[in-house]
């Protein structure tokens, strides 16, 4: 079974600035849990993202409402339960 992978892009960003959150390994033409991790180690409400049919998914963090710190992104795979790795990035 094919473990979905995360990356972030940049991994430091200015408040305001977009940071993307890619996502590949995913069941196809299904959904995700995005979970977003603050720096104070609380969760933000899990987002439902639906993937392409190649199981991949691109989606925007937006970072004006976010405080200075590195966060924590990692998605599941609704259809196979599989979770993947978990990315850092930085707000400055």
């Amino acid at each position: 079974m094919v473990k979905p992978q995360v990356s972030i892009s940049p991994a430091r960003a200015k408040s305001g600035d977009p940071v993307y959150m890619s996502a590949t390994g995913c069941t196809p033409r299904s959904t995700v849990l995005s979970h977003l991790l603050r720096p104070n180690g609380t969760e933000y409400n899990p987002l439902r993202l639906r993937t392409d049919e190649r199981g991949e998914l691109t989606h925007k963090i937006d970072t004006t409402m976010l405080s200075a710190g590195t966060y924590e992104a990692w998605i599941e795979d609704e259809a196979s339960k599989a979770e993947s790795n978990h990315a850092r990035f930085t707000v400055e």
